[in-house]
């Protein structure tokens, strides 16, 4: 056609549209025919319709690059080439035939949405209206981050509320986008009628103080994690802990303990978090009260009662203070009193600091510390 038509007038160009549309239609005939009487198992049949949607496309599509709209209407209705039937809807902004295929052509709905996905169109998919609400929220279900908005406006609000809870926990990326997902699904679920006391309101609420947490953490740590504090990405529960006890932050505090702990404390209430998990993050962060302090490798005391300047004594009794029960947080004497790296740490002190630990044990358990 691109070598004709430009060669003659309008109406010998209509003739020569007229005439290449037939042909194209005789063709597409002949192999929707031959199609139909083959097996559909048949390796040849998948060959042959693998054929027939190639001829479909080179056959159809110059009407469309040329304009000719109602030939490339009608011949891709004909042989229900969908997603072209798509394109040239959105082409020509017709929404009412949109609507109309899509009632008329079973599995129509479903091609569009699919197109719509494909071609970074997601506000159209949600409000183009070519299908009962119920059939896209079925689409949309392996589509949480878009299936939300349409439960939202429809205002399935536990719906939304449990696709954004999913969303928000799975979200790698950036912190502030898992604190918006999280924020908006708690408030959905509680419009939804969920109650606030409800095991999924408990599970946003403990991720979004890990959010807070991390937000809230010291800059020098966050720029020694080599974070960007204007971009971050969501920092686990267990590598957060690691990074108020680590390297990360050389000037540890009694508070940094306590954070720990309340990290710690959170992570205790995670399911999937494993006993050996916990307990190994449990011995980490007093290993690191305990080897950071150097009050531990300079005394010579021999009151333990002047335990009360450690580290570890004062984010304990911080901690105590604070409302978390510390029996559950503080491993029992004797995991902390063989650690290996003890050996390295105090050499020949190392009995004078097993006797000082266990008796500052002794003296927060009368205290009623430890209960």
């Amino acid at each position: 056609m691109d070598s004709v038509l430009p060669e003659i007038n309008e109406d010998g160009r209509y003739q020569v549209l007229v005439v290449c549309a037939s042909l194209a239609e005789s063709l597409l005939t002949a192999y929707s025919t031959l199609i139909a009487l083959l097996p559909v198992s048949d390796n040849h049949t998948a060959a042959l319709v693998a054929e027939y949607e190639r001829r479909r496309h080179s056959l159809i599509t110059p009407f469309v690059e040329l304009k000719v709209y109602q030939i490339a209407f009608s011949l891709s209705e004909q042989f229900q080439y969908f997603t072209l039937l798509v394109q040239l809807c959105e082409e020509t902004g017709d929404i009412n035939r949109l609507k109309a295929l899509s009632n008329k052509h079973q599995g129509f709905a479903e091609v569009a949405y699919q197109w719509y996905l494909e071609h970074g169109k997601q506000s159209r998919l949600l409000t183009s209206g070519i299908a009962e609400p119920a059939q896209l929220a079925k689409f949309l279900a392996p589509h949480s981050h878009l299936s939300w908005i349409h439960h939202l406006g429809r205002k399935d609000y536990t719906e939304a509320g449990q696709a954004l809870k999913s969303l928000g926990e799975v979200e790698e990326s950036l912190l502030s986008r898992k604190k918006t997902l999280l924020s908006i699904g708690k408030l959905a679920l509680l419009a939804g009628g969920t109650a606030a006391e409800s095991e999924d309101i408990s599970v946003i609420n403990r991720q979004l103080d890990t959010v807070t947490f991390q937000e809230r953490m010291k800059p020098e740590i966050i720029e020694n994690s080599g974070l960007d504090p204007e971009r971050m990405a969501p920092v686990q529960t267990s590598d957060l802990i690691s990074m108020c006890i680590g390297p990360a932050n050389p000037q540890i505090e009694d508070l940094d303990i306590k954070k720990a702990l309340d990290l710690l404390h959170a992570l205790a209430e995670d399911e999937s978090v494993s006993n050996e998990e916990f307990e190994k993050k449990r011995l980490d962060i007093w290993v690191a009260a305990i080897s950071k302090d150097d009050w531990w490798k300079q005394c010579t005391l021999s009151s333990p009662e002047q335990m009360d300047s450690t580290l570890f004594y004062r984010a304990v009794i911080l901690a105590h203070n604070s409302g978390l029960m510390i029996s559950s947080l503080i491993p029992p004497i004797d995991d902390l009193i063989s650690v290996p790296a003890w050996s390295d740490v105090f050499g020949a002190q190392q009995k004078q600091f097993e006797y000082l630990l266990r008796s500052g044990y002794e003296q927060m358990a009368q205290l009623g510390v430890m209960s």
